[in-house]
């Protein structure tokens, strides 16, 4: 398999504030050396704009061919995880994202979310107000800028170990931008390890103030918002006792959800292979909301 090296291309400098470089990609997928098939999806680097952070967040949207022809189209956000980034994401966290996007139709969305925000609103650092930035910012500016289906029918979230969290959470608390959500191998409960991750430089020392920030002491609000929700981990993940512990809550406060384990680690090749069922699971959602739902 052939992957398009974004690595290059996402540190190009960007003149102002919402500019794009736009990269015709072709994505080539060899399979035996006999079939290939190419995605006519279009790649934008972006740099977008947080009023509540006050700064400017690289961001990749994939556009789908059918979304070229002025057709109206739903769309993912990606949450990478902890050190990642979107050009990581595209290369080898989930390589089959641009060929993804148009074999459903779908724009994807991948925010930079630093290299450990944990995609929180930070009451100590200005900088660090990653969920009004994805849960209100970020979807009024592709709103704005792309052919999308603009209501929380057709918007899904996902992502993986600290972006799990971050997808998690920030669908809890913008049920009206999301109607789905997703996790992968996510970081649901980051007490126990947080200050090995960063989490002191968003929430500060004093661990007792992190309690109402994870996903765990969040989770019963998803009684009042209707979404579609799927949550997946490896069964050797070090997380996968606090996704039971998460599964088994849902189940005890009667919040539909789907919940899979399956053999795998904490590493790009579980994720990698998990975000197909998920963007599987989101495809089937859109397809079951019709289009003629309004604006939130």
């Amino acid at each position: 398999m052939f992957y398009y090296d974004l690595s290059r291309n996402f540190a190009l400098n960007f003149t102002s504030k919402g500019m794009k470089t736009r990269l015709k990609v072709a994505l080539f997928l060899i399979i035996g050396l006999t079939y290939t098939k190419a995605s006519a999806a279009i790649l934008d680097t972006l740099e977008v704009f947080s009023a509540a952070m006050k700064k400017s967040v690289k961001t990749i949207v994939i556009t789908p061919q059918s979304a070229q022809a002025a057709h109206r189209v739903p769309s993912v956000f990606v949450l990478h995880g902890y050190s990642g980034n979107p050009g990581r994401t595209i290369r080898q966290d989930i390589p089959t994202l641009v060929e993804r996007a148009d074999e459903y139709g779908m724009l994807i969305v991948i925010p930079d979310g630093g290299f450990d925000s944990w995609y929180l609103n930070s009451p100590k650092v200005s900088s660090i107000q990653y969920a009004t930035f994805i849960g209100q910012e970020l979807p009024d500016y592709v709103d704005q800028h792309y052919p999308t289906l603009s209501n929380r029918a057709h918007r899904a979230i996902c992502g993986w170990s600290m972006g799990g969290h971050g997808a998690l959470t920030i669908g809890i608390q913008y049920p009206k931008q999301y109607g789905a959500v997703g996790s992968m191998c996510g970081a649901v409960d980051f007490r126990p390890y947080g200050k090995a991750y960063g989490i002191s430089k968003a929430l500060g020392d004093k661990t007792s103030d992190w309690d109402a920030y994870t996903v765990m002491t969040q989770a019963g609000q998803f009684s009042s918002t209707q979404q579609k929700i799927m949550i997946d981990c490896g069964t050797e993940d070090p997380f996968i006792q606090n996704n039971r512990k998460l599964h088994e809550l849902l189940l005890q406060q009667k919040i539909a959800h789907d919940y899979t384990e399956r053999p795998g680690d904490h590493s790009w090749h579980y994720w990698s292979k998990a975000a197909e069922y998920q963007l599987l699971y989101f495809h089937l959602f859109f397809k079951s909301s019709p289009e003629t739902l309004g604006k939130n």
